[in-house]
């Protein structure tokens, strides 16, 4: 547990839930994994399975609040392991590109279904309490959302890796603000949103919220991204 203290990626940028809780969370995951004598691979693929678990349940399970809660217990579960095979590797003095690489696309496709299974889960449980079928456009859009900042993250800074372009002034503080303002891209607390599903639309105003909150992020920081790019080159 001291060698994972001090093996832990800055805290920068990351948001709240990942910050307070994933990551220490993942902490202890990670030192009962280097126990088990598992690999950062192994760790990720049970990572995986948590969560793709957890995305079919909710497409196919009626969300009782049991169920709900269930899920995202689940799906909290499977963030937590996604932070511990980073930080596992790390103990290990660093990991494969085939390591990251599998992190990466356990990440995307969890990212372009998890809104698509919750489009079905409203559309086959709770489409007689919402407003008719526009309400299935949210988790849509969500999709498209999420999907635009995953990518355009993992292109800036593979691009700055590669052009040595050097980060912004702001971005490598630890501030408690830029936290807090990440807030709508955290995805642990969309984990926890998603155990509001017993309740349809209680849920789909916060999970509208958090999208209008998520959508005002990216289209911020775009054009930061590019400038900065632009800048470096």
């Amino acid at each position: 547990m001291r060698a994972l203290a001090a093996a832990q990626k800055s805290k920068a940028g990351a948001p709240l839930y990942s910050r307070l809780i994933n990551r220490p969370a993942g902490r202890v995951l990670a030192a009962l994994a280097h126990w088990a004598g598992l690999s950062p691979d192994q760790v990720t693929v049970l990572s995986a399975c948590c969560t793709y678990l957890g995305i079919i349940l909710i497409a196919v399970w009626e969300p009782s609040v049991g169920a709900a809660v269930l899920v995202s217990a689940l799906l909290m579960l499977g963030y937590a392991l996604d932070s511990a095979d980073g930080q596992l590797a790390r103990l290990r003095h660093g990991g494969s590109r085939a390591g990251e690489w599998l992190d990466h696309v356990a990440d995307v496709i969890k990212l372009s279904t998890i809104h698509l299974a919750v489009a079905v889960g409203l559309f086959r449980f709770s489409l007689d309490h919402l407003a008719g079928p526009g309400a299935l456009l949210v988790p849509l859009a969500f999709s498209a959302v999420q999907n635009i900042h995953f990518f355009g993250y993992i292109l800036t800074y593979q691009l700055r890796h590669q052009g040595g372009t050097p980060l912004a002034r702001d971005e490598g503080r630890a501030g408690f603000l830029k936290s807090a303002l990440s807030v709508p891209t955290d995805y642990g607390l969309m984990c926890l949103v998603l155990a509001l599903r017993f309740a349809p639309t209680v849920f789909l105003w916060v999970y509208g919220l958090m999208l209008v909150g998520y959508a005002a992020y990216v289209a911020l920081a775009l054009p930061k991204w590019y400038l900065e790019l632009r800048r470096g080159s």
